[in-house]
């Protein structure tokens, strides 16, 4: 009743004190344009609740049981200062930069993500009611293997076999919510406080946020056209008992550079000489355009110290939350364990029909179409940014995935960037964007077609000229 929740809540607010006495039902009613019948309904509810206390020819009081109450209005808090009354803090999380983002009204330049409107949706949901109609669903629906789906685990298996050269088996494949969870979930298993973790600069923001969130240390390594620099991570291990580095060797976030098979050759052998594992994020390994792609690390891990992490979240669709990791069978277990606690276990219908879908070959067939046209927007986004914006910009068409990495000749420019572009409503997300010492920004262009990309880049030469 509302009229019972008002007098809790004034009660709890300090506008109404033990021992205070409430005026009659009747003029309570007509106060409050209320029933009669109403209020004498609400002041039984409270009195059998112990809120109030009637007593006949004296009326209806405040409980005096009730303790006195120093009512002070909640302010508005942020993260990191005392809810006023309680003297607690609430756990500040200084690498984030925002907890969500506004996209109504604006366009969001993206860092990489697929067209939505090719997602193949209707096919993949297609096998989730095909699923949903067979006698034996009902299994699904019920607590199911931690690691993830065993059919999607053995379907992977022959997948990744056949496109990547990795050998493995269903027992040491880790379903999970799409890549980000895949890589906290593995350097979870790895990392304890203090132990060091080598990501490139620049290099992928979420990485560090994590293994700052585990309690890590950070030493950073340089990038250059031949991907990170394997010389820096000798070094590094020299001087620090380096546990785990994350890298991505295909396509390296946010430069796009591919690790050259010299490189590729030494890090496996330093992975060996100094005893740390190698994180391999393979996130856009299937969109490659100049030729065939180059076999991950992981392909080439004969003593298990490449974990391998994949998704279907970068060639289907965002909100296509499946994602994997492949690693040894010590890992497997404390990945297990954790997994209990966070999450119990992901989506085991849209898994099994993750699964179908790469069986019956609809998978390949999109990729072969996505492959075509995000081929041809690479190069018309390039030469777009030739034509229009060399003067204040340089880049290096890349050979695959779904952006493109700029150098900007001036940093002023680049920093004041994304507040001119919202102007426009375009939202650039300041994530992507590496001013100090880099001065670059990383740009999607696979979800943006060709009339979005002329408006878009246009926009950019008005404000730069």
């Amino acid at each position: 009743m509302q009229l019972t929740d008002a007098i809790i809540k004034s009660i709890h607010e300090g506008h109404l004190f033990p021992g205070q006495k409430l005026p009659g039902a009747r003029v309570l009613g007509d106060l409050l344009n209320l029933n009669r019948k109403t209020v004498i309904a609400a002041i039984e509810e409270l009195s059998s609740q112990g809120w109030l206390e009637s007593y006949e020819c004296r009326g209806t009081f405040v409980s005096n049981n009730l303790p006195k109450l120093k009512y002070k209005p909640l302010q508005h808090t942020v993260f990191g200062e005392a809810v006023e009354g309680t003297g607690h803090k609430v756990n500040k999380f200084r690498f984030l930069e925002s907890l969500y983002l506004d996209y109504n009204n604006v366009r969001l330049i993206d860092d990489g993500v697929p067209d939505v409107r090719l997602s193949p949706l209707n096919t993949l949901y297609g096998y989730h009611r095909s699923i949903l109609s067979k006698n034996a669903f009902s299994a699904l629906l019920k607590y199911n293997h931690i690691e993830g789906d065993l059919d999607l685990r053995m379907t992977l298996r022959s997948y990744l076999h056949t496109t990547r050269g990795i050998m493995t088996n269903g027992q040491n494949i880790f379903i999970t919510r799409g890549s980000q969870m895949a890589i906290y979930i593995a350097v979870s298993t790895l990392l304890k406080k203090d132990d060091y973790c080598i990501t490139s600069l620049p290099g992928y923001q979420i990485v560090d946020n994590i293994i700052n969130h585990l309690g890590g240390k950070i030493a950073h390594i340089a990038v250059d056209r031949e991907g990170i620099d394997v010389g820096q991570v000798d070094e590094i291990c020299k001087k620090k008992k380096v546990k785990l580095l994350y890298i991505t060797p295909h396509h390296h976030y946010p430069t796009t550079v591919r690790l050259s098979p010299k490189r590729r050759i030494e890090l496996l052998q330093l992975a060996i000489k100094h005893n740390f594992y190698i994180l391999e994020d393979d996130y856009d390994y299937d969109l490659h355009y100049n030729n065939s792609p180059v076999l991950p690390l992981a392909s080439l891990n004969k003593d298990g110290r490449v974990i391998y992490i994949g998704s279907f979240s970068k060639c289907l669709s965002p909100s296509v939350r499946v994602g994997y990791f492949v690693a040894p069978k010590e890992i497997m277990e404390a990945a297990n364990k954790l997994r209990r606690i966070i999450d119990r276990q992901g989506d085991p219908l849209l898994e099994r029909a993750v699964s179908e879908f790469i069986k019956s070959g609809d998978l390949n067939r999109h990729l072969k179409k996505t492959v075509r046209i995000y081929k041809h927007r690479r190069d018309y986004f390039c030469s777009l940014l030739q034509n229009n914006l060399s003067e204040h910009l340089s880049f290096i068409k890349p050979e695959g995935g779904m952006s493109v990495w700029l150098v900007f000749k001036n940093a002023e420019v680049l920093k004041n960037l994304p507040d001119k572009l919202l102007e426009q409503g375009y939202l650039l997300e300041t994530d992507n964007i590496f001013i100090e010492r880099f001065n670059g920004v990383r740009i999607g262009f696979a979800s943006l077609n060709d009339v979005e990309m002329d408006k878009f880049i246009e926009t950019v030469k008005q404000i730069l000229d």
